[in-house]
Parts: C-alpha cells; structure tokens; sequence
C-alpha cells in the first residue's frame, strides 16, 4: 500500500504537534455513500454484493444508489429487442453463480427471457428501491479537497446534483447507439430507418415487412441474428456487410448431451426443468458441465495453437457445406481468421429509394441499421478528476488497470470497463469478480480511514504492457474491424482482457493493493485502531469467537509419545 500522508483529509494534525488517537473503537466505520449508474447485470450484481457484504458484517451500513436512464432495469437486455436477438453463451452458463435459474427454455436464450431472469434477480434480492430509473447520470466531478464525487443527473426535464464518496459507471460498452455516417441516409422516408438497438416495442415485423425488400446495413451477431429472423417474412432481404466474417457450429454437443438440435438450440423439456428444480445435485452437474466446456475456450484463441487450427477448419467446413448450393458467397464471406478483407463494394450513398453502391443502385423498401453500439469506451458526459477529463485521457486508447480503475481518477471503478472478460466464457462470470473487487476497496475506504484511493500510474502501465505483449499472439488483434477493436480494422482489441476468464477471476480475487495509492483521512494512517477497542468490544460480540470447537475434537494428551 502506499499512503501519501502529506495529501491527508480533513482532520490532519498541523506540523509540529504530536498526534491524538482518536476516541473510538478500533475499525470503526465511516459512512460512504455510493454512486452506480446502470441497472443492468453489472449494476444489478454489484448492488448484491453490497447488500451481502453488509449482512455478513464485511461492510458497515453504508447508502447507495443506482441511476438507470432508462424506463427498465435489464441493461442491454433491455435495449436489445431486435428480432432474433439472444445470447451466445449458453443459458445455464449465462446466469449469476448465486442466482441459478431451472427454467430456461432453449439452450441459448433470447433476450426476452434473460431480461426476465434478470428482473426476477433484481425482485429475489430486492435491489429495485435502490434503482431510480430515468435518471441519465449527466456529469461526475471529484474534488481533492473532499475526496468525494458530484454526480449531476438528468430526470423529467431538470437536474440535480449530489455527493458521493464512491463513483462506479457500469453501462458496459453496449449502450451508446452507434450510428454510421452514411452519405444521404436522412434522404430515405419510404419507412421509417431501423436501428437494432431501438428497436420499436410494437413493431410487427413479421406483417410490416410483408412483400418488402429490407435491407440490413452491418452483419455482426445482430445483423446475422436480424436477417435470420425476418427473412422468412419479407421479400427479399439485401445484405451489405463491410467486412467478411464468421458463423460456427455447435460446440458444446458432448456436455449438452443427445438433443434435438435445430439451427444450433435446442429447447429444455417441462420435465427437464421440473427435475432442475426439483434435484439440486442433477441441476448443478448440468450447470458445472456446461460451465467447465464453456470455460475451455481460451485456447482457440491463441495464434497458431493446434486448437486454433482445429477448430478454423470446423467452421470454415461447416461454411462451406451451408453454402454448397451458393458457391458464389464463399469467398465473399468466409475470412481469413488474422486478415479480413473489405467488401468490394462499399455503400456509397442512400437515395429517396435505395442503397447505391459501386455496383449501382439496390431499390429497397425498408433500412435496418444492425451497426450495434459505439465500443470507443469514452464516456458520453464529463468524468472529471484532478483537472483532467476521462474522455480525453481515452482519446486514443482506453487503456485501464484490470478493468477496474483509471490512475489519476480516485475513488472511481468501473464494472465491464476495457479489458474484460467479452469474449471467451460468461461475461457474468467477470462481472461477479469485478463486484467483488470493488466490494473489498470499499471495505478499506470504510474501516481504515481512507478519504480516497487511487491505481498507481507505473503499476497501470506495466499492466497493459503485459496485456499488450500477450495480446499479440490471440486472434484478436489480426486486422479486423470488430467492435472489440472500435470498429478500427488497424485498430487494437482494449475492450478484451488478454487471458482466459478463469485468469480474470483469480486476479480479481487477488487483489494487488500495493499498486494503489491510499490518502488517509486523518494526518496518522492508522487513526482507524482509535481508542484501542476492537469490533467485537464495540459491537457486543463474542470475545472468544477464534476459540473453535473443532479444535477441542482430538486434544492433547499428557501420555501422547513425544517420538
């Protein structure tokens, strides 16, 4: 730890005089008070981890708040209503490990029903009095002298502005709408243009799109998830995808066990789930199968590596053989897996009727927008420490320590920011660990008279070194222009950590917190031990807690051998 004690809070002892302890009981709490934005999965886990932290006596009583923007809690959950969205993780792996859920319907769910699992989270764990939806977070600034955060938020056409001892953005990356500059697109009026993000709650695609051609403009895993879905319910559906890419097979067969596969899902059987419900031990191999296949994919992504190999040859045949009766589209689509080429024929502008390209113009009735969400990671509104703006320190890169913290902006965490766990196993995996992290600083903030913390800068740089250095040899940074890189085909992947997400985890949970710097409240840093009084003494507990009655099972004898 280092402490800078020339920084210290208010309550310092002026130069010369020696120091007073203070009369209290040792440990004894500060109140904090706590800023989250974003309900969705993070926002959701962290405030669960608050509340256990605090029943477990962890953490002392402490106030927060979750500021969601939206009208919903779920996150991009939420957002997402596209047609054929879901999740690509599967259902028994995508869910919180506290919070198992026996009846997903199909292995790999829509989004509809991870939304719903999420509000039943949210209703269990009883988080929604702490949730103020509306509220868009408009501005953060932290003040040295106070060590705390002015939140500005923005509900019902006013503002307001309150303080915060703590400040944790936890909207991810996937909730800033990312819409592409396309020459003359407010030029299009036949139908109103489609985004996959703001997708109409009552839009009735499968009447709407009757006898129309629509066109999809982006072909990531909304755009393929889109097409897929409203195909069958238009005329024709236009393409226009700027890069190659890739669609797997199915993978977890073996821990699945014999199932009636469809398009890559499959559903859960009423019985199947009555039995989840019913036997925890069946239910929990499932969930640990699943988990465990799901948690081997690390290696796949490793330049070179023999799994690597293996497995770009299954796709690329399984490719080939969904293709066979349209030869044409396989060089079109199928991309090298370091090197993506271009498509050839770039969207060149939009007319009162259609799409032009190089080839000409494509009359189209309908636009949809599948160009998902801007992945920059800079911050929509002002996030404002020490005279500098985050915005501006991630102008270039938004490089992080661990995916928690940013040096030079105390008191700041982030849940999901760059450098997590996007893209080999569940994400909520990362998010628990991350919740946890940030619940171990508070528990110092809290209990041994911090003011404010903050990542020390060599240790935040080392740090990407490491992660820029492994990164070089994964897949990721071949050049491409996914959305792990900004969309950048030149670009480098900082939303992904560079390392399996078991790795993640145990790093988390292992806290570094000799990279950190600590300002104490008081001018002596262990203030904190008072009047020399211990937590137990203050709180009226049990003063022989540390004597185990376990340890009484086989005592010592006075006739025990010595040899």
């Amino acid at each position: 730890m280092l402490f800078s004690n020339d920084l210290a809070g208010g309550g310092a002892m002026p130069d010369g005089q020696s120091w007073k302890y203070l009369n209290k009981p040792g440990f004894d709490p500060r109140p904090l008070r706590i800023c989250i934005a974003g309900a969705g999965a993070s926002g959701i886990c962290l405030a669960i981890k608050l509340l256990e932290a605090q029943q477990k006596g962890f953490l002392r009583p402490l106030d927060f708040v979750i500021f969601e923007r939206d009208d919903d809690f779920g996150g991009t959950w939420h957002a997402n209503r596209y047609p054929g969205c879901r999740c690509d993780i599967p259902s028994h792996v995508y869910q919180f490990s506290f919070a198992p859920y026996s009846d997903w319907s199909k292995f790999y769910s829509p989004a509809p029903e991870i939304n719903n699992y999420l509000h039943r989270v949210v209703h269990k764990y009883k988080i929604a009095p702490y949730i103020k939806l509306n509220h868009r977070v408009a501005g953060a600034s932290f003040s040295e002298k106070t060590g705390k955060w002015s939140i500005t938020v923005e509900t019902s056409g006013s503002s307001f502005t309150d303080e915060f001892d703590v400040y944790v953005p936890a909207t991810g990356v996937l909730s800033q709408v990312n819409r592409p500059n396309i020459k003359g697109l407010e030029r299009f009026t036949k139908n109103p243009i489609l985004h996959t993000a703001e997708w109409p709650k009552d839009l009735d695609y499968k009447t709407a799109f009757k006898n129309e051609t629509v066109a999809v403009i982006g072909i990531g895993s909304s755009g393929v998830q889109t097409v897929c879905a409203i195909a069958p319910f238009t005329k024709q559906v236009e393409i226009f995808a700027r890069s190659k890419f890739w669609v797997s097979p199915e993978f977890m067969t073996e821990p699945a066990g014999p199932r009636d596969w469809v398009l890559g899902n499959f559903d859960y059987g009423p019985e199947e789930k009555d039995l989840y419900a019913r036997d925890p031990a069946a239910f929990h191999k499932h969930t640990r199968a699943l988990t465990a296949a799901t948690m081997t994919l690390f290696d796949i992504f490793m330049r070179g590596s023999e799994n690597q190999k293996h497995v770009r040859a299954l796709v690329e045949a399984k490719m080939r053989e969904d293709l066979r009766h349209n030869p044409e589209l396989i060089d079109k689509i199928i991309p090298d897996f370091d090197s993506v080429t271009l498509d050839k024929s770039p969207i060149l502008e939009v007319t009162e009727d259609g799409i032009v390209t190089a080839e000409g113009l494509k009359k189209v009735d309908r636009i949809i927008l599948a160009t998902g969400f801007d992945t920059l990671f800079r911050p929509r509104y002002p996030i404002e420490a020490k005279g500098k703006s985050l915005g501006d320190v991630w102008a270039k890169r938004p490089k992080c320590y661990m995916s928690v913290a940013v040096a030079g902006f105390p008191n700041l965490f982030f849940i999901c920011g760059p450098g997590t766990v996007f893209a080999n196993g569940s994400l909520l995996a990362g998010v628990e660990a991350n919740s946890g992290y940030i619940v171990e600083a508070l528990h110092i903030l809290q209990q041994q008279d911090v003011l404010s913390m903050e990542v020390d800068r060599n240790a935040q740089d080392e740090y990407n070194e490491q992660q820029d250095s492994l990164m070089e040899d994964l897949v990721f940074s071949g050049s491409c222009s996914s959305w792990y890189k900004g969309g950048d085909p030149n670009g480098k992947p900082d939303a992904l950590f560079a390392g399996s997400t078991l790795q993640f985890i145990e790093m988390l949970s292992r806290p570094h917190w000799q990279d950190w710097h600590f300002r104490p409240l008081y001018k002596n840093r262990f203030s904190f031990l008072g009047n020399g009084t211990g937590t137990v003494e203050a709180t009226g507990g049990d003063r022989a807690w540390y004597i185990q009655e376990k340890a009484h099972v086989e005592p010592l004898r006075a006739d025990d051998p010595l040899a």
